[in-house]
This record gives C-alpha cells, structure tokens and sequence, in this order.
C-alpha cells in the first residue's frame, strides 16, 4: 500500500510511483533470475533462441512476482486508514512466517544465514536486531515471541506504516 488517495492527480501520481517502482522491480528480479538460470543451464549461452527463451522466462516470472509484491493490496485506493489496515491485516505476512525463518534456523546443524542477512531479515519485519537473536536463541521460541508480543505488534504497525507512506 502506497497512499491512500482522493483526487485523480493524487491517484495519478500514486500510480506513476507504483509503476516506476514495479519496473526498478522487474528489472532487478529478472537481471537476478537470469543469472541464476544461466548459471544452472550453461548450456544456453551457447544457443541464442535457448539464451532468448531463458531471459524472456526470467522476465515474465519477475514481472508476475512484481507486480504480485506491488499490487497485492489494491483493491481499492480510496480506502480509510481503518479499512486499509484492516485490508493489510487480511494479507500481510503473519508471525508464523518469522517463526518458520527462526525453526528453520534453530534446526540447522550449521549456521544457514549471514549476521548481514539476520539484520535484513529484523530489518524486514521491523523488529530489533536483540529480540531476533533472543527469539532464534530462545530454548522455546514461541513462548518467548508470546512474552514479547507487543515487540512484534509494534513491527506490525511498522510495518503497515511503510505501506502506506
């Protein structure tokens, strides 16, 4: 959720915005993709329409991804403050997706995650750096993330608030 508009230059810019960042997006995705692919199908570099159908691919799924990321929200701009969070309420990531991310990491024999790729992860689900590493850390995580759960619905609000700046 970008902003909660009224009038059509209001709406006007919203999607102009929506749209260049959906294109930044697109790009960045599928410049990502390509590589990935290419790498795992060397054998495409040697044969153009194979190179061709690889990239037209890549672009297609980041586009999809994209436009998925972007435009989830927007069923309708003109929604009130309360209705646009209940809106995001309804669709945004619930906790149980921190805690897959924290099992996941807790049941790996080996350290699966960079401390930068940690920061992202906290930075992305607006909580602080020292609660993540007490969650991760924690011999029961979920009571830990139940004794702190105004931590995570302040992320919450955090959150919402990016969206809808």
């Amino acid at each position: 959720m970008k902003t909660l508009a009224a009038s059509s230059e209001e709406l006007e810019t919203l999607f102009s915005e929506i749209g260049t960042e959906v294109l930044g997006e697109v790009s960045s995705l599928s410049e990502d993709m390509a590589r990935v692919m290419l790498a795992e199908m060397p054998e495409a570099r040697e044969d153009y329409l194979t190179q061709v159908a690889l990239l037209t691919t890549a672009r297609k799924i980041a586009e999809e991804i994209a436009m998925t990321h972007q435009l989830a929200w927007m069923s309708d701009p003109s929604l009130t403050l309360t209705e646009a969070r209940q809106e995001w309420e309804d669709t945004r990531p619930m906790d149980e997706g921190l805690m897959m991310i924290v099992d996941r990491i807790q049941d790996s024999p080996y350290p699966i995650y960079a401390t930068e790729e940690l920061e992202e992860i906290a930075q992305e689900w607006a909580i602080p750096m020292w609660f993540f590493e007490g969650l991760i850390g924690a011999e029961n995580p979920y009571r830990y993330l139940e004794e702190h759960q105004g931590i995570m619905e302040e992320g919450a609000n955090i959150r919402f608030l990016r969206e809808v700046q």
